[in-house]
């Protein structure tokens, strides 16, 4: 009796260690940009109100609820990066910080627009209430323990995108 509890607990530490370390496990290498004209719910972005016809940027923050600490220190950076670099579009509603927690009711939607699994930083461009245009920020785990470089990455990026 004693072995079988020994062995269940073992299957559980070994369950939750796979969620810890496929949750946060970085996407793939490759600099991914989505062209697809997809449609999602405006509303869940927390859109400000706004000129429709403007097309503005959400900065998404996607990752799960069990996180290791790189997932939270690239979130933490990110967020701080994008709100004190681009305050002015902030203010103007032009870009929006958003961080999604994908094992959340509707999280599944966005995984599968942005095609996401993990945590992963995502530049989309939407226009009359649809993405029309996204890109994966990837390497920003390349980044996490050179902040500088981080900054001048995450920032280069937002400001390519903004002029695509």
């Amino acid at each position: 009796m004693r072995a079988e509890k020994i062995k269940i607990l073992f299957l559980a530490i070994c369950l939750v260690s796979a969620v810890m370390i496929f949750g946060c496990k970085k996407q793939g290498d490759s600099d991914s940009a989505g062209d697809e004209k997809n449609t999602i719910d405006p509303n869940a972005a927390s859109s400000p109100a706004r000129d429709e016809n403007d097309t503005i940027v959400i900065a998404y923050y996607f990752h799960r609820t069990i996180r290791c600490a790189g997932c939270l220190e690239i979130e933490a950076n990110a967020q701080r990066v994008i709100e004190n670099s681009f305050a002015n579009q902030i203010a103007d509603k032009k870009l929006i910080w958003v961080p999604l927690n994908l094992d959340e009711p509707g999280g599944e939607a966005f995984a599968k627009e942005f095609d996401v699994s993990a945590s992963t930083l995502v530049l989309s461009k939407m226009k009359d209430g649809n993405n029309t245009q996204y890109r994966k920020l990837e390497k920003v785990w390349d980044f996490i323990h050179t902040p500088k470089d981080f900054d001048a990455y995450v920032q280069n990026e937002v400001k390519q995108f903004w002029n695509e």
